[in-house]
């Protein structure tokens, strides 16, 4: 994105090695805030602001619209999603290598686009996308070892495969062995993923894995396996709060920032629940 000139300043600074213009943290700047969803919020506050202006409406009547509209601002900030984040994904780190005690790989799905209109075959979501490389990366680590690819259709009506068919198709083609990879495509939750996996662990005397999941979903993920007696060495991928540098755009509102505060929020309920079922 961006005019020719800014793009030419660019290149050329990469080219020199040099650090990048200040022209650009303007211009970073300006695009984040003519975004649509930064543009109606401030478009929001304006509107609001002028009521109160004009006294048009009883103070506290304004407050009962500017306070869930501050508080939608602040949590579709980045700052707010980085901080949201971090509650679940400093639970665990990276796992550069897979433990020689280790005597299995399970890999528990995120979602499967289906087939539908013009997608003519099921495509894996980003998240398992991630999840089965990780997976692949950690069975080349070591002698070959089994690799449970584990998750069903949330919606039995949908189209397609199970999830864990198509993920153990792309595991073999990422150069996992087709004797070593296993689908469970019987589960709809985390906890029925927890659940049948153990299951088919313990008729194979494997009591000790390499959980692969998103960095976000952790936590619950393998205190659900846990739960079910077998042991758990986390390989969380796709971290989402990597890394924050302060600025002004950190503290805009994001819609994608609102997804990510979203999605722990989601988790976070869904520890709640699992605790109160007794499922972890």
């Amino acid at each position: 994105r961006g005019s020719p000139a800014l793009c030419g300043q660019i290149l050329t600074h990469l080219s020199t090695g040099t650090g990048l213009p200040e022209v650009t943290i303007v211009y970073t700047f300006l695009v984040d805030l003519i975004q649509p969803h930064t543009l109606l919020f401030l478009w929001a506050c304006f509107a609001l602001f002028r009521l109160w202006w004009k006294r048009a409406a009883p103070p506290r009547r304004l407050w009962l619209l500017f306070a869930p509209l501050l508080s939608l601002a602040v949590i579709s900030t980045p700052a707010a999603s980085h901080l949201a984040l971090l509650s679940l994904e400093s639970y665990s780190s990276t796992l550069e290598e897979r433990p020689v005690e280790a005597e299995a790989i399970v890999v528990f799905s995120a979602g499967v686009y289906p087939p539908r209109g013009l997608r003519v075959r099921p495509e894996m979501d980003e998240d398992t996308l991630d999840r089965c490389l990780e997976a692949a990366r950690l069975y080349k680590q070591g002698p070959p070892c089994l690799v449970l690819a584990s998750g069903g259709k949330v919606d039995p009506e949908q189209a397609g495969p199970p999830y864990a068919a198509v993920m153990g198709d792309f595991l073999e083609q990422l150069g996992v062995k087709e004797s070593d990879v296993v689908r469970e495509e019987g589960s709809r939750t985390t906890y029925e993923n927890a659940l049948n996996c153990a299951q088919l662990l313990r008729k194979r005397g494997i009591r000790r894995v390499v959980l692969v999941v998103d960095a976000v979903d952790m936590f619950r993920a393998a205190a659900c396996l846990r739960k079910q007696g077998v042991e758990v060495v986390p390989a969380p991928c796709h971290f989402r709060a990597a890394s924050f540098r302060p600025s002004i755009p950190a503290f805009l509102p994001n819609p994608g920032a609102a997804v990510h505060v979203q999605r722990v929020w989601h988790e976070w309920l869904g520890v709640v629940w699992y605790r109160c079922q007794g499922n972890m």
